[in-house]
């Protein structure tokens, strides 16, 4: 319990962990630590060491301010009396100090104002041609929400503000106040909704490009929602994620649910044939049985190394038993073989990681076949090892597809500023805006797979929305299909 409350949370293992370990395992300590040395001297006696080496000393200081951030120079020179030396001569500039400072301006608002130009003929007042207009006026550019106060910048920044950075309409409210353009916090949350309904088709070619993906990550976690029918108001509902694409594709999909049932994931991957990686939770099971049976499609369904983990490391964080320790080690050596990605190619990575998991598998199983008899089940040991023995043939199964990792931890990233932001805004007022923060943090967090600031990126679909017509104008709108130059470019 102190643990639970104190401790830390990340499974990190500390050098000082590593130490406390070993208090009581001496014998296997010394015959690491020999193993060590002979391996230490065998690489002094390859080594080349050359003569009179330079001592180079890295100089501490801070990093130097991003070049690509605009420059306010300003000058300083001494005064024309300072540059006559005491001779008599004038003095001579041989160079300047040059020191860099960062600089805030203050978000600032302006108010846009449209002026289109009215014309009418003097002479017929327009009742020459049925086709004639009394008076014309000017094209302006389309608006994302016609007619509101907000124009696409300020919906794009509050959007961002609020599912990037966590920061509750209220507060939001607050900070216009402050700056002379009082907007109440019940205006900015219909402009989200609104602007998330304009937002839904590329919301649906997100889903779709997911499904077309040969690897979909899935997670869920609650969320609260006010004004549920037929619902109290303290009830849960869920977030659910789903997250798949080719390695240049990359979206993820929010959906909000009302319920947990294995129904959510069951309808989402109707009709998908593909690998499905997730957590233990029964519901998937549950729904990739059923497809399975129902729809006759072929899904691998993967487990996660990172909860089998967590499981051990929990035991081991509070007894330091060695063998659970000797598990967590051979988990982190399965990880660690995902650094060959960059050294091998795709079919290449495939074999070598699969030829250097074996043995790794095999110890693995060997170890926990061994501790098994041993551990009492009521045990929290017991319970992880029969865990993972129970669900080994899912677990192991990650090697054979390169899109694959041992863990799922890519949808758990994608679902933490999902988290992050329930801290801070607490529930959803109504089930309306739980749909719209669904289809929200897809785009945000969508737009942060491919490295495009979510507030440029927001921005510049929002004014190009007004304009699509087919599902190519939307496509073109895609993250993976949108440049941070273009989006760039469009400000």
């Amino acid at each position: 319990l102190q643990l639970l409350h104190f401790g830390t949370k990340s499974e990190k293992m500390t050098s000082e962990d590593k130490k406390t370990a070993s208090l009581f395992n001496e014998a296997e300590d010394s015959a690491f630590a020999q193993k060590n040395e002979e391996e230490q001297e065998k690489v002094t006696e390859t080594c080349e060491v050359k003569s009179h080496p330079r001592r180079t000393v890295k100089k501490a200081g801070r990093t130097p301010i991003d070049e690509s951030i605009p420059r306010e120079v300003k000058e300083y020179d001494l005064c024309e009396e300072d540059k006559i030396c005491a001779c008599g001569t004038a003095l001579t500039c041989i160079g300047e100090d040059v020191t860099e400072r960062l600089k805030l301006y203050p978000v600032k608002v302006t108010a846009l104002q449209e002026r289109k130009k009215k014309y009418a003929c003097r002479n017929c007042e327009g009742l020459e041609s049925e086709d004639e207009k009394g008076v014309q006026t000017a094209e302006g550019p389309k608006h994302l929400i016609p007619g509101s106060v907000a124009d696409e910048s300020l919906i794009a920044w509050s959007i961002a503000e609020k599912f990037e950075y966590a920061l509750p309409f209220y507060r939001q409210s607050k900070r216009f106040g402050q700056i002379g353009a009082p907007i109440p916090r019940a205006t900015l949350s219909n402009l989200s909704i609104n602007a998330s309904e304009y937002c839904e088709p590329i919301y649906t070619l997100l889903k779709e490009n997911i499904l077309k993906s040969p690897v979909i990550n899935a997670d869920e976690t609650r969320v609260q929602v006010l004004g549920e029918p037929g619902r109290k108001n303290h009830s849960k509902s869920w977030m659910w994620i789903f997250l798949g694409g080719e390695p240049d594709k990359k979206s993820v999909i929010f959906q909000y649910e009302t319920g947990r049932s294995h129904e959510i994931p069951y309808d989402f991957l109707s009709g998908y044939s593909g690998w499905l990686q997730t957590d233990d939770y029964e519901a998937y099971h549950t729904a990739v049985r059923r497809l399975k049976t129902e729809q006759n499609v072929k899904i691998n369904h993967v487990l996660c190394w990172a909860h089998a983990r967590r499981r051990f490391y929990q035991y081991w964080e509070a007894s330091k038993d060695k063998d659970a320790k000797k598990i967590i080690e051979l988990i982190k050596q399965l990880f660690e073989l995902e650094d060959l990605r960059s050294q091998f190619s795709e079919k290449g990575f495939i074999k070598q990681r699969k030829n250097r998991a074996e043995p790794i598998f095999d110890s693995l199983k060997q170890l926990l076949m061994d501790c098994y008899p041993q551990t009492p089940p009521s045990l929290s040991f017991g319970r992880a090892i029969a865990y993972t023995l129970d669900n080994w043939e899912q677990l192991v199964t990650y090697v054979d597809h390169p899109g694959l990792t041992p863990s799922n931890n890519a949808a758990e990233r994608a679902i933490r500023p999902f988290v992050i932001g329930r801290k801070n805004w607490l529930f959803s007022g109504s089930p309306k805006g739980a749909k719209g923060s669904a289809i929200l943090y897809s785009l945000v967090e969508s737009a942060k797979l491919h490295n495009l600031s979510a507030f440029e990126y927001l921005y510049y679909i929002f004014r190009k929305i007004p304009y699509c017509r087919t599902s190519e104008d939307y496509a073109a709108l895609l993250p993976f299909n949108v440049s941070s130059e273009q989006v760039k470019d469009e400000r």
